[in-house]
Formats: C-alpha cells, sequence, structure tokens
C-alpha cells in the first residue's frame, strides 16, 4: 500500500510539545508493516521531525504553517479556528493533492488538518482524537456563565464545518461513546480505534513511603480541575488516615494553578520523560475526573503498568474491568479506596496484576483495515460506532 500520510503537527513523544494528537500518529508509523510506503505530511513546531519518524518514511515533507496573527484574522472557531488557519496555506492544499493523487489512500489525522480532505484525491480517511463539535460542547459545559453564548456559537460553526467533510471520507476517533454521538449529529458512520498502551512491568524497588500519583496534560482545563480537586478535596481525607501520604502531579506544561499546588507533601513535576517510571514509583494513581472526552489514556497507561487505580466513572470512561481499577464518584468513598490502596487491604486478584493490554500492534492493524476498506469500499469494516475488542 502507498499511504499518504498527513498530521496536524509532527508525529512525536516530546515530554513537553507531545499530545495525544501527536502520540497517535507517532505509534501508528512505529508499528506500520514493512509492505506500507509511506509518505509523511506535516506542519513545522516546537518538535523537529523524530530520526524514527523520519527513517520509517519513504518521504516526508514538512511545512511551514502561516503565523499565528494572520489566522486570527480569518478564523472564529472549532474547524474554522485557528489550528485551521494556520494550516491552511495554499502550498499544502496543492501538495496533499499532488501526493494523494499518486497514493492508494490517504490518512489525515487532526481537526486542524481535516479541511485537506476537500482537496486530496483518491480514498481517504478521517481520523480525530476528539470529535471537535463534542470537544467544544465541554468547552461550553465549564466556560464561566457569561462566555457561555459566544462558546455555543462555536459549537454550531464548528458542527456545520464538520458536516462539510466530504461524504466519500472514513470518520474515526478514539472512544466508542463520542463515536456514536459523532455518527448521530452528522447522520454518517463514525469508527470508534482506541489507542494502545505498552505493557511493562511494575520495579520491585519503590521509594520510601506511600505515594498517590495523578498524570496528565497539566496545560488542559479538565486536567487542571482534577488536580485541584484532587489535593483539595481527596488528599485531605487521605491525610486524615495516611498522614504521610505523598502526592505527585506529573504531566507537561503546567500552568500557574498547578504549580501552586506543591508543598510539603505534593510534589508537582512538569514534562516528565516518561510517565512510567512516575507509575513504578507509585502506590496507587487518582483520577477524580469531573469533566471529559473521549478515553482518558493515562489510566490505561497506568494499569498497563500494573499500578491500582481509583477513577470517577468521568475518568474511567470505556475502559475495560481490570482486577485494578476501582471506579467511584462519591469523594469520601473514593478518597477510602485510595487509602485502602496505600495501605495494601485490597490488592488486585493474585496473578492478575499484569493482564494483557491493548497494543499499538494492534490498534495499527485496526487503522489498516480501515484504510483497505476505504480503498475497497465493499469490504468489512467496522460496525457503526464500535470500538474492537
Amino acid at each position: 500500500m502507498r499511504l499518504l500520510y498527513i498530521t496536524e503537527c509532527v508525529p512525536n513523544r516530546d515530554p513537553v510539545f507531545g499530545d495525544g494528537s501527536s502520540m497517535i500518529p507517532y505509534e501508528i508509523l512505529r508499528n506500520l508493516p514493512a509492505d506500507v510506503a509511506v509518505t509523511l505530511l506535516t506542519y513545522s513546531g516546537p518538535v523537529g521531525l523524530p530520526d524514527e519518524v523520519r527513517s520509517r518514511c519513504e518521504a516526508a515533507q514538512v511545512l511551514t504553517p502561516r503565523s499565528r496573527k494572520a489566522a486570527l484574522v480569518r478564523s472564529f472557531a472549532g474547524l474554522d479556528g485557528v489550528g485551521k488557519h494556520e494550516r491552511a496555506t495554499a502550498e499544502a492544499i496543492s501538495t496533499a493533492a499532488r501526493l494523494s493523487a499518486r497514493s492508494d489512500a490517504t490518512l489525515i489525522h487532526g481537526p486542524h488538518a481535516l479541511f485537506l480532505a476537500r482537496h486530496v484525491r483518491g480514498p481517504v480517511v478521517l481520523q480525530t482524537v476528539d470529535p471537535w463539535s463534542i470537544r467544544t460542547g465541554m468547552d461550553t459545559a465549564i466556560a464561566p456563565r457569561f462566555l457561555r453564548p459566544a462558546y455555543r456559537l462555536r459549537e454550531r460553526r464548528t458542527l456545520q464545518a464538520e458536516h462539510r467533510l466530504p461524504a466519500r471520507a472514513r470518520l474515526l476517533t478514539v472512544g466508542a461513546k463520542d463515536a456514536l454521538e459523532w455518527s448521530q449529529r452528522l447522520g454518517r458512520p463514525v469508527r470508534s480505534i482506541p489507542n494502545g498502551a505498552e505493557q511493562a512491568r511494575r520495579d520491585a524497588a519503590r521509594q520510601a513511603g506511600p505515594v498517590v500519583c495523578f498524570v496528565g496534560s497539566l496545560n488542559y482545563g479538565p486536567n487542571i480541575d482534577s488536580a485541584k480537586v484532587l489535593i483539595s478535596t481527596i488528599a485531605p481525607l487521605v491525610w486524615e488516615q495516611v498522614p504521610d501520604a505523598r502526592f505527585v502531579i506529573a504531566g507537561r506544561r503546567p500552568g500557574p494553578e498547578v504549580l501552586a499546588l506543591a508543598g510539603p507533601r505534593v510534589d508537582v513535576l512538569a514534562n516528565v520523560p516518561s510517565v512510567l517510571d512516575v507509575f513504578q514509583s507509585a502506590d496507587v494513581a487518582a483520577f477524580p475526573d469531573e469533566h471529559g472526552v473521549g478515553i482518558r489514556n493515562s489510566v490505561r497507561e497506568a494499569l498497563a503498568a500494573g499500578l491500582a487505580v481509583v477513577a470517577t466513572p468521568v475518568a474511567a470512561r470505556e475502559q475495560d474491568p481490570h482486577p485494578l481499577l476501582t471506579i467511584e464518584q462519591d469523594t469520601g468513598r473514593f478518597a477510602r479506596h485510595v487509602v485502602d490502596r496505600l495501605r495494601g487491604t485490597r490488592p488486585g486478584p493474585a496473578g492478575r496484576d499484569a493482564e494483557a493490554v491493548r497494543t499499538w500492534q494492534t490498534v495499527t492493524q485496526e487503522y489498516l483495515a480501515e484504510l483497505r476498506s476505504a480503498i475497497h469500499p465493499g469490504s468489512a469494516g467496522l460496525p457503526l460506532g464500535s470500538s474492537p475488542a
């Protein structure tokens, strides 16, 4: 297969600037079989093209986006927002059309690059971590009341842009619930392909003292709220029972609100090179999320690392049952579950802590199945709104 892979940013796992939108294409490229010839078309940014990505591609072209100032005067919101207008250059449009004509199929990743679907030739598959109209709906729900009319207008504009996506394009997202809701909004099939995680053994050598961790992008509104709830509401209840418990908040680019949470029993770790190190030094991961869309990668990654997790239903959305996963909405009971894990009074069933996880190799094969279905429309794809087992 000759594949044109268009991504809205350089595929990477950078601890500072990487995110879900850069992680997925990075992992897909690493796991594509050798018989897929890849041409990568992406956009420059704070992270350069990793050597392992460049070496996997037959060709890679990194475009220069329009300046943010110039994009602002063209934009309003969503798929018509700043991110799209930064990337909607004449060079990007002509290059996508030219390279797609030479390819068997095109895979476009990220909401800010989906506009190129109208310009590519041949079979096309579109993927976005979170459907943008659903994401803007979450933003509306947590916005200050006086801003909500503007946010609702942003939602409508975003949905209108999504309705203009080509009918021939196959649509993919991560969460099954998001896929079903997006399908209903657009009146067309949408399929869910959840992310993967790599299983890792927990190191027997641990830091002294009980440790609770929270991992996530710390410049993302729902994660900021979760970290504040963990330290201001959950931690005091835990400290009543385990006074020496230490809380570790780890993730990329923490802002002032998160940095202010640091204290004698609270560590804020910015831009950690490996979240696995954080998971291996903790006794339990706690995710008291109140908002969010899609599937929380850090919950899946903690479980894959063999770490016990206590999570609200929002944080554990669409996670498969697991012996190390406790789901709890009530704040008091949530804190008690954390205490039980710290005291070791509630271990996972013997021999089941390191259950098999969904791997990126499996995820990549499901993307390939969608690309083949785009090339041969009569072939079987995933059921509407489905999430593969």
